[in-house]
């Protein structure tokens, strides 16, 4: 049955502050609601219905595939009304719209795509690909694609010289596979891809960022007060165990073996099935959150959104960021020139590892490591280590 606008924000209201929003979030939502109360009065609308919705969100600029932060949150709040009295729930939060690749490339970016499918590569690898080469796009001001020169690859590295030398020697690789290409398929001049310029570089010219593990127990303890059992669970795993982000958001209940005390999956980024062993702390705060704190759901992931909906995080690309970020900052824990993010935690648990003699094969398989050479990297930072095998330096 068709309501008014405010039997539906009365309804949505009341559910919000069931769900144990906070009073302020609720007011952000009542401010989008006020906006849909005007638009309603000012073209006489009495029952607000989907057709109601479409309209409104078109007259206000919110179905452009680009949006603020600001203008993603309003658009939120509105959907919410015909949501939560249709199903009873929110929807999940939405990423934000990658820019769109111009008309003038969408043809040869159409093409190039469906080129790396029939690649058969990763989800992941594909997605990290056509990002990088969308971005590239958008940002030619070239005329037509046939007119692309190395001065606009040149150009397009320069705009890019915040990133490290390795991330930017990553993504020369990614634009000279993608011109070959194009190349090839007379898209454009075979003389681009040749003409490329090479950025030197390095995977260990920079060292991991890790921290002690003072630090990182510092840190562990440091969790928020909205869901502090969740991120402590999920810190640990980080920490402990050295899992990757990807893998805690896929992380299923059926995972973990109780009477078995371990943990065993397949690496979201390299396929590979680990079993890891559940240390008694990492175990007991585990079950910790899913007793005490984990919503209500049937959903089979370890780790839910702690609001309404209370969704997996597989609708979000870095949603554990914030968590360790977070935690560092309250943890008064110097990052200064290191990375913070979660694979920090990652790196941490190696180097600990390693301080702690643990045996090299073990770290390997702990962290799912197939190539010894990748574990190795972490011997840069182990110092106390290095110190032990220094020469002295020759006089005279």
């Amino acid at each position: 049955m068709s309501k008014t606008i405010d039997d539906l924000a009365a309804h949505a209201g009341r559910m919000l502050i069931e769900w144990g929003y906070q009073p302020s979030t609720i007011q952000q939502y009542k401010a989008s609601w006020n906006k849909a109360r005007r638009w309603c009065a000012a073209h006489n609308v009495e029952f607000f219905d989907a057709d109601q919705e479409r309209q409104l969100i078109e007259d206000l600029g919110l179905n452009d595939s680009v949006l603020t932060a600001a203008g993603r949150s309003t658009l939120r709040h509105i959907r919410t009304l015909l949501s939560i009295d249709t199903h009873g729930s929110l929807l999940p939060w939405s990423k934000p719209a990658p820019e769109a690749v111009p008309d003038r490339f969408r043809d040869v970016f159409d093409a190039y795509v469906s080129s790396l499918q029939r690649r058969r590569l990763a989800d992941s690898t594909r997605a990290g690909q056509t990002s990088i080469i969308r971005k590239f796009l958008t940002s030619l001001s070239a005329a037509d694609f046939s007119d692309l020169s190395s001065a606009d690859i040149t150009a397009h590295i320069q705009a890019c010289s915040w990133m490290t030398a390795q991330t930017r020697t990553g993504m020369l690789y990614i634009l000279r596979a993608f011109t070959k290409w194009a190349g090839h398929g007379g898209w454009c001049s075979p003389i681009v891809a040749a003409a490329m310029p090479i950025i030197p570089g390095h995977n260990h010219a920079s060292l991991p960022s890790a921290y002690t593990a003072s630090e990182v127990a510092a840190m562990v303890t440091a969790t928020s007060k909205e869901c502090p059992r969740r991120d402590r669970a999920m810190l640990l795993l980080a920490a402990v165990l050295g899992i990757r982000a990807g893998d805690l958001r896929a992380l299923r209940l059926s995972s973990i073996d109780w009477r078995g005390r371990e943990i065993r999956f397949a690496q979201t980024k390299t396929g590979h099935r680990v079993r890891l062993p559940l240390p008694d702390e990492v175990m007991l705060a585990v079950a910790d959150y899913l007793r005490n704190e984990r919503p209500q759901s049937t959903d089979n992931h370890v780790f839910l959104h702690h609001r309404a909906p209370h969704h997996s995080f597989d609708d979000t690309s870095n949603s554990f960021h914030a968590v360790a970020t977070s935690a560092y900052a309250r943890a008064s824990v110097d990052t200064s020139g290191k990375h913070h993010g979660m694979h920090s935690l990652r790196h941490s648990a190696a180097t600990n590892m390693l301080s702690g003699d643990t045996p090299y094969p073990v770290i390997s398989g702990i962290l799912g490591h197939s190539n010894a050479n990748t574990t190795r990297k972490y011997m840069a930072i182990d110092v106390e280590a290095l110190r032990r095998l220094c020469l002295e330096v020759p006089r005279g």
